[in-house]
């Protein structure tokens, strides 16, 4: 009898024992969902309740000075499904076929393997196609079909300004950001923020219309207006593109800066691209590449403009100053003669300019010496960047290790072994029509919000030559055209104050003697409205010369814009 008591009472306390444990386990886990852990499964049932919703902001548009549009936000529509709901796809595949180029019967049966409730069918719907689509009678479908407002980058002018603007693409997570140019530099204020629209739903997934939301409104990006003229900005491709064409150049760019500001009034490259198109553009990445601020090259004699101005500025020569031309000059071991292999005698500052002397220009660079050389060229821009408001500046090289080899510092005084931007050459002339003041470059003049507009005022980077210095260099760089190898080919309305420049190509281990740089800088010294770079790419025809290639391109933009500004002519005729 006592055996069999202790029996069951040891069967009681144990079923006491399990009966306390689990509750214990089941307060404890209660604790740990509606305690620990409330928040976490507080948000996992808002997102099974809520949905959101990404609100597109409209990214900002960009016109030229001038008010025209060369970058613009179209809203277009994304078409989309919803899997459980659009019933036969096999009926829909059939009604939306001619609006869907390409469109495979496949995609439906993947994305149900897969077990996708949603799908997008198709972006960038116009309006009118939107339309098209509504008016085929999707009502059978349910509410299983939906289209969502998006907005798409737009380049009314097609190739027009497209190395200044680069493109809009999306970025790893799906956004639009910019690449290149304007889009990318100025993309923040370009791109706005997104909004959100966060709205419950019922267990099948439907928005329910009667409950509540929560709405973040975007906010627009803002407009951006450029300093550069539309119709000086067409005049230059166009030449820019039948000079390419004409001299069977590889490639070429042209630099126009106002002088007195900074503006860009025009900045070209040919070969060109279509921002809208950019995935074709890419097969080549130097199609992509602004030239005029990112390609640096060896400019070869505009340079020897900047080493005169350097040595008129240290009173180390005058215009009459002689130097005595007598044949080659052996520099550190190397022997360097002039392009033509020609000699002159006695040459005044002067003529070494008119002739593009070599060795006068390495005997003015001596002078000076290759430190306050390098200085000087560093004041004048080459060798940092410009600052210009664009994404994908070079700066170039400068020799920074001081003594310099006597042939670095010869080199260097005519323009090789050192390299530049175009835009870092055209600055520096720039900074000589300007009377000595050297401005920062800049392409965009106002940033237009919804709620103010912030306007870009010029900016005076430095002085590197004295205002006397600069008028100085302004009447030999005249007299360098008017008495030069440039005579035959420039303007018979206007003087011109500019330096040519033919530079053989460096390859590995020396210099290409069949391939050039042809560049010519200049400016009309009455006026100096603008300062104007022709650079061209290994021209062949006629020759490879800056005075037959780059000159009579240069010439033929400028009389365009001699006219365009009404500005009368300054030569007298005969």
């Amino acid at each position: 009898m006592g055996i069999k008591f202790k029996s069951e009472l040891w069967r009681i306390n144990a079923y006491r024992y399990f009966v306390i444990t689990f509750c214990l386990i089941i307060i404890s886990r209660l604790f740990q969902i509606q305690v620990l852990n409330a928040s976490k499964y507080k948000s996992q049932a808002r997102e099974q309740q809520w949905q959101e919703y990404q609100l597109p902001a409209k990214r900002g548009n960009i016109h030229t000075s001038d008010g025209y549009p060369v970058a613009s936000s179209e809203v277009k529509y994304e078409l989309i499904l919803n899997l459980k709901k659009i019933g036969d796809e096999i009926d829909l595949y059939k009604l939306l076929s001619p609006y869907m180029d390409g469109l495979d019967k496949k995609i439906f049966s993947d994305a149900k393997a897969a077990d996708r409730t949603w799908l997008t069918l198709k972006n960038q719907i116009d309006l009118d196609t939107k339309k098209e689509i509504e008016d085929l009678g999707i009502d059978a479908f349910g509410n299983g079909i939906s289209f969502r407002e998006i907005y798409t980058r737009y380049y009314p002018e097609k190739t027009m300004l497209s190395h200044v603007l680069g493109f809009v693409g999306k970025d790893d997570a799906g956004i639009n950001v910019g690449y290149f140019g304007i889009e990318q530099y100025y993309n923040g204020d370009l791109n706005g923020q997104l909004g959100w629209l966060i709205q419950e739903r019922s267990a099948s997934g439907d928005p329910i219309i009667w409950a509540g939301s929560d709405r973040i409104e975007p906010k627009n990006g803002s407009d951006i207006e450029l300093t550069i003229d539309r119709y000086v900005q067409y005049v230059t491709e166009s030449m820019l593109k039948d000079g390419v064409e004409r001299y069977n150049a590889k490639s070429g760019s042209v630099v126009i800066l106002d002088p007195k500001t900074g503006a860009v009034i025009a900045m070209a490259n040919y070969p060109d691209f279509n921002p809208a198109d950019y995935n074709e553009a890419f097969k080549d990445e130097f199609t992509v590449r602004n030239s005029a601020i990112s390609t640096t090259y060896e400019p070869g004699s505009v340079i020897k403009g900047v080493t005169m101005a350097s040595a008129i500025d240290l009173s180390k020569v005058t215009p009459q100053t002689i130097y005595h031309d007598g044949g080659p000059v052996w520099f550190s071991g190397y022997k360097v003669d002039n392009w033509d292999g020609k000699h002159h005698g006695d040459e005044t500052m002067i003529s070494v300019l008119q002739h593009s002397n070599n060795l006068g220009a390495a005997w003015v660079g001596g002078q000076v010496g290759g430190k306050a050389l390098m200085e000087y060229f560093s004041a004048f821009s080459f060798g940092t960047y410009t600052g210009i408001d664009l994404e994908g500046e070079e700066k170039g090289i400068l020799y920074s290790h001081f003594p310099l080899k006597e042939i670095e510092l010869a080199n260097a005084s005519f323009g090789q072994g050192i390299s530049m931007t175009p835009l870092q050459v055209t600055e520096a002339f720039a900074t000589i029509a300007n009377k000595g003041i050297a401005m920062k470059p800049f392409v965009v003049k106002k940033i237009i919000s919804e709620d103010k507009t912030i306007e870009i005022n010029p900016v005076i980077l430095n002085r590197p030559i004295s205002e006397s210095s600069a008028e100085t260099m302004v009447d030999m760089l005249t007299q360098a055209v008017s008495g030069g190898e440039a005579k035959f080919f420039v303007s018979k309305k206007f003087k011109v104050a500019g330096k040519t420049g033919t530079a053989q190509i460096a390859i590995k281990g020396g210099y290409d003697e069949n391939l050039t740089n042809a560049t010519f800088i200049g400016f009309f010294p009455t006026y100096r409205n603008f300062v104007m770079l022709v650079r061209l790419v290994e021209p062949k025809f006629p020759s490879g010369y800056s005075s037959e290639t780059a000159v009579p391109l240069w010439m033929r933009i400028a009389e365009k814009l001699a006219s365009y500004y009404s500005l009368a002519p300054d030569i007298k005729q005969k």
